[in-house]
């Protein structure tokens, strides 16, 4: 009973960990409900786990070692999703400054931070492909592969993983953002070389008033007309992401 007991402990701890991090999950919702969610799953999927990888007598400083391990692994499995939410963000950010939105900002219910109008416009969208995708069922079977191919106390987290998963994220993360941003800055710059000419052609045209309205209605236009495509490539983004979560629980096998 006293190992099962346990199986539960770690199970739930890995969970609590992804279900903090992951999309949708993290963020203004109850923290009441989240944990809710956290002990559901964990009900389930301890039947489903083997506790043959725990010790045959746990001590105190056992429990708590693999206590961290569960948690950090969890985390570790949530975080190129939250990688992904971070490049998507930043990407709106810099699309929004260009446009002369960035003043504008609002609170993402998603992380509780504060983005431009653009930034945020972005991010619900990249959540509704992640909705329409099912990218939620898709994480619950992460999760269950990460037991399956890891029990509990059985990951090997070395100082090489962490390393990996932090400077692959900020690369992937700064890659997408300009991957994202690089059509409305090249249309904005075009914009503003246009409207310096027109400053030189014709200085006594206040261009503080006439260049705001020109760039937000371009930079909306362009939105507009990569919408279509943002959503395709943010389907395979999170594809990947997915993908490499299970690079990521193949790495973690001891």
């Amino acid at each position: 009973m006293e190992t099962y007991g346990l199986v539960f402990l770690f199970v739930l701890l890995r969970v609590l960990a992804i279900v903090m991090v992951l999309p949708l999950w993290s963020g203004e919702i109850p923290g009441d409900f989240r944990v809710g969610a956290a002990i559901w799953m964990s009900v389930l999927f301890s039947f489903v786990v083997t506790p043959a990888s725990l010790p045959s007598t746990p001590h105190a400083a056992g429990i708590v070692t693999g206590a961290a391990l569960e948690f950090c692994t969890g985390a570790l499995l949530g975080f190129f999703m939250r990688v992904i939410l971070a490049a998507i963000a930043l990407g709106g950010q810099l699309a929004g400054f260009q446009m002369g939105l960035a003043i504008a900002n609002v609170i993402d219910p998603a992380t509780s931070a504060q983005y431009s109008m653009i930034a945020q416009w972005l991010n619900l969208l990249a959540l509704f492909v992640f909705l329409e995708m099912d990218g939620h069922l898709m994480a619950v079977r992460i999760v269950a592969k990460s037991f399956e191919w890891i029990p509990p106390y059985a990951a090997d987290l070395h100082a090489s993983i962490f390393y990996d998963v932090v400077a692959e994220g900020g690369r992937q993360m700064f890659r997408l953002a300009f991957r994202l941003a690089w059509p409305i800055s090249l249309t904005l710059l075009m914009v503003y070389l246009s409207l310096g000419l027109l400053a030189r052609a014709a200085p006594q045209i206040n261009m503080l008033m006439v260049g705001f309205p020109i760039t937000i209605s371009m930079g909306l236009i362009m939105f507009a007309l990569s919408a279509t495509s943002f959503s395709t490539h943010m389907e395979r983004v999170f594809l990947d992401g997915f993908h490499t979560a299970e690079q990521m629980l193949a790495a973690m096998r001891s």
